[in-house]
């Protein structure tokens, strides 16, 4: 956590850390990767809305939680958007990060690849592979 502001240090102290290193195909272990990453999402959720924050929803959309989808939404001048959010979980994961997709914004910003994928390479996947690890 070092470099992170204090607003980023204290909200990360109240999500359970992830102890599993494991991906789709490790079997036992991914299980219980999975239960450790909905026990964060829970208690990260909680927080939102505990704090008025509240601006997405996801579920595993198959058994095996290779899969999510659910909604993300933003509110501006009293407008609330809401998009489509889906993904999956790449089989090299936790050291992939997923790719984001917001369907219903594709071809619409310079920022979104075909699909709807969100740009990761500048902004997601430096801060990525720096903190994966320490799941």
């Amino acid at each position: 956590m070092e470099g992170w502001d204090p607003n980023t240090k204290s909200t990360l102290t109240q999500i359970p850390l992830l102890a599993t290193k494991a991906g789709p195909r490790d079997g036992a272990a991914w299980t219980q990767r999975l239960k450790e990453e909905y026990k964060a999402l829970i208690a990260y959720t909680q927080m939102n809305k505990s704090n008025d924050n509240d601006w997405f929803r996801i579920s595993a959309a198959n058994p095996e939680g290779t899969r999510w989808t659910g909604k993300c939404w933003y509110v501006y001048n009293l407008l609330k958007y809401e998009f489509d959010l889906q993904f999956d979980i790449p089989v090299t994961y936790p050291s992939t990060a997923p790719e984001l997709e917001l369907p219903q914004l594709d071809g619409k910003t310079q920022k979104m690849y075909r699909g709807g994928k969100i740009c990761l390479t500048v902004h997601f996947k430096p801060l990525w592979a720096k903190n994966w690890a320490v799941s």
